[in-house]
């Protein structure tokens, strides 16, 4: 049964003022103002789509959520899909079924939009609500920790050790050895968050926080693979990593290497492709959060397969992790 106290409203224009209300509440201290011209406007794959809920008979508003168009490859075909986030509701209004209407509300929305799916980590509270909406959890992403003194110790091994050391360039604007790298990486076994030069530049090059800074990772002349990296008072965080199967670890380890912090810190998708070579990179898991897929009953079943799911930190909405 609907809940008939409250309105769902697809949010235009006209509703730009509350839903700027509604994101000072949600992230105090934010920009938000230059954070929606980013995330809601600019985002190469798409404009966001969002929902304002509103109590009928006061026409207060109490809530929004949003979904932010992200194109995904699953089992080989490239899909249109979207990461959740910004979801929030006042706390008078908590209790009332706001954010399960409003979930259910943008999933008809999205489907209108030709986009097939939601996915991501939510908050606990936004999970319940997700759930009873129709979102099933797939698995899990962890932190993954590579301590200090682990950290110094493997540092030390590169050095004197045979590796080759692999050198980090900068990225800057639309670089196509993104979508190089991606090509060499993604096979028809995997759901994953295409990588292509236009979102990589936008996500990390235009990003309000500008912490997250893009990298090429180079042995020799070549672009062995490509990366993401987040630094902040010692301590540094490799935000996305994409590189082949047959060298992801190696190349994993050779970039925290580089990396002269006191500590780093990573987050995968526990069951994932990647997540079994972590620890002989030198990362240790920490603490993890439920990741769900928001789709059609009917959807390709791939989608509810952990072990196929790759995703970073990069892959969300937040553009500082430390």
């Amino acid at each position: 049964m609907e809940n008939q106290e409250i309105r769902i409203e697809r949010a235009t224009e006209k509703h730009k003022l509350h839903v700027l209300e509604m994101l000072s509440e949600h992230m105090p201290g934010a920009d938000v103002v230059r954070r929606h011209a980013w995330l809601y406007e600019q985002n190469p794959h798409g404009h966001a789509l969002t929902v304002v809920a509103y109590d009928n008979k006061t026409g207060e508003p109490l809530g929004l959520t949003s979904v932010f168009p992200r194109r995904i490859v699953v089992a080989g075909r490239v899909r249109m899909g979207s990461i959740g986030g910004d979801g929030y509701v006042r706390p008078a209004a908590r209790r009332r079924g706001v954010a399960t209407s409003m979930h259910k509300a943008i999933s008809s929305y999205m489907r209108e939009e030709g986009i097939e799916l939601m996915f991501g980590p939510p908050e606990p509270y936004n999970l319940r609500a997700l759930e009873r909406a129709g979102a099933r959890v797939v698995t899990h992403v962890r932190r993954y920790a590579r301590p200090h003194a682990v950290h110094g110790l493997l540092r030390r091994f590169a050095r004197i050790g045979a590796r080759k050391a692999v050198r980090l360039a900068p990225i800057e604007g639309c670089d196509k050895r993104v979508e190089e790298v991606w090509e060499r990486s993604v096979d028809k076994s995997m759901v994953a968050p295409v990588r292509d030069a236009a979102h990589y530049a936008w996500r990390f090059g235009a990003s309000p926080a500008g912490a997250q800074r893009a990298f090429a990772v180079l042995e020799g002349n070549r672009t062995a693979g490509v990366c993401v990296i987040e630094r902040r008072e010692g301590r540094a965080a490799v935000v996305d990593m994409l590189a082949p199967a047959d060298s992801f670890t190696r190349l994993l380890r050779a970039v925290s290497d580089a990396c002269d912090e006191t500590s780093l810190t990573t987050q995968l998708n526990e069951q994932g492709p990647a997540a079994a070579g972590l620890i002989s990179a030198g990362f240790l898991p920490r603490e993890s959060k439920p990741f769900q897929v928001f789709a059609a009953s009917d959807a390709d079943p791939a989608l509810f397969d952990a072990a196929r799911w790759y995703y970073t930190w990069g892959d969300g909405d937040v553009d500082r992790v430390l």
